[in-house]
């Protein structure tokens, strides 16, 4: 065996082109399910890095998703109540409000959406302060003017710095609020809120001046564990269909859902892609029987020497074997680095954390190994069938 793969090696430095022809579909197909696999590895921590520290716990409720209902869902205290009281694996409800306007420091104006928020909800939400305080108890229980600023909105607002203790407009339909800033929060990237562009003021401030209703535009539901999200999440749409006649009415959204279903349509894109890549391992398996038929019928009289010297049928079979095995395992080395550098890149260009499934990069080398088994096991055959007397005379 030994000697057999030694000399495959000699007979490939000799015919540099034709290997490099049977190589080049295993290097592709090879490549391409690892970067398939990689990237994708890669797409779903970035995304799931995001959400890492906060949010897979929370679910948002909104109503007013579907306006065809038998009665409307007012998110006042009756109803915190009473979902507490009927949804179990709750540890916590937040309402939130929004006002837009425009917020004005001399001749500087910034359009934004001020949210008004209770205690808690930054550090449900992964939300950190750069510099400067956070809302007191007191501050949410008077309904101060006190505001705390989005990183991008205070650098627009304040270009020169030092917004801590200034004082700011707050224009909302031609209605004037004064207050002062007494933080800015540190930039984040997550999908369950945008602080960066963002204002905060306590909420019973909105309560106060702005509408003195208490209904609340959100409602965010903290689980005790994020393993009971999907619980909730089901039993919100079955008390907003109790209420209202159709779960539709009210928008209910989790990150943990979310994921799982990213998660899913991704592996899904995944295999398909990965088929489709295996096609080209395939397409690769043909040529190399193909050129391995021709090696054979150019190889005719080296089959006879070895035949009339005493070489067995099955000594001949594991030759050619070996020959075409030996070309997938170099094809899917060189496969396997080509993806992971190719891969490496990507993940480089769009700043994802470089993610590689080891099990696709095993299963990919094993699958190329059994084309060329598979696909060499003609050829071979075909090379141990040869008359000796006829092998030696063709030309």
């Amino acid at each position: 065996m030994y000697e057999d793969f030694i000399n495959a090696i000699q007979n490939f430095r000799h015919s540099k082109l034709r290997t490099f022809l049977s190589l080049l579909g295993i290097i592709i197909g090879v490549g391409s399910v690892i970067v398939i696999t990689t990237v994708g590895s890669s797409a779903s921590k970035n995304i799931l890095s995001q959400f890492s520290s906060a949010g897979l716990d929370l679910v948002t409720v909104s109503p007013g998703g579907m306006r065809r209902a038998t009665k409307t869902l007012v998110l006042n205290e009756s109803f915190r109540k009473e979902t507490f009281e009927t949804v179990p694996n709750i540890a916590e409800i937040f309402y939130k409000n929004s006002v837009s306007g425009t917020l004005q420091n001399g001749s500087i104006e910034v359009n934004l959406s001020v949210s008004a928020i209770e205690y808690g909800f930054f550090g449900v939400n992964g939300v950190e302060l750069d510099y400067g305080e956070d809302f007191s108890v007191s501050d949410f229980v008077h309904g101060s003017q006190k505001i705390i600023l989005g990183n991008e909105v205070a650098e627009s607002l304040f270009p020169e710095g030092n917004a801590i203790g200034q004082e700011i407009i707050f224009n909302s339909n031609k209605i004037l609020f004064g207050f002062t800033v007494i933080g800015v929060l540190k930039s984040l990237d997550s999908a369950t809120e945008s602080p960066n562009t963002t204002a905060y003021v306590p909420r019973n401030f909105y309560t106060k001046k702005i509408n003195p209703t208490g209904e609340a535009a959100n409602m965010i539901i903290r689980a005790v564990d994020k393993n009971y999200v999907t619980q909730i999440s089901d039993d919100m749409k079955a008390m907003v269909t109790e209420k209202t006649g159709s779960e539709y009415y009210a928008s209910i959204f989790s990150m943990t859902t979310m994921l799982e279903y990213f998660e899913e349509t991704n592996a899904t894109l995944n295999l398909m892609l990965s088929g489709v890549a295996a096609i080209s391992l395939l397409v690769g398996g043909i040529g190399i029987m193909n050129i391995m038929i021709v090696t054979v019928t150019e190889r005719k009289k080296e089959i006879g020497i070895r035949k009339a010297l005493g070489a067995s049928p099955a000594t001949i079979r594991t030759q050619f074997l070996v020959e075409s095995t030996t070309i997938t395992l170099f094809g899917g080395f060189l496969g396997i680095i080509l993806g992971l550098i190719i891969s490496i890149v990507v993940d480089y260009v769009l700043s994802w954390p470089f993610s590689i499934e080891w099990g696709a990069v095993a299963l990919s080398f094993v699958f190329s190994v059994i084309i060329g088994i598979t696909f060499g096991l003609s050829p071979a055959a075909r090379a141990a069938k040869l008359n000796p007397v006829d092998a030696l005379a063709a030309e």
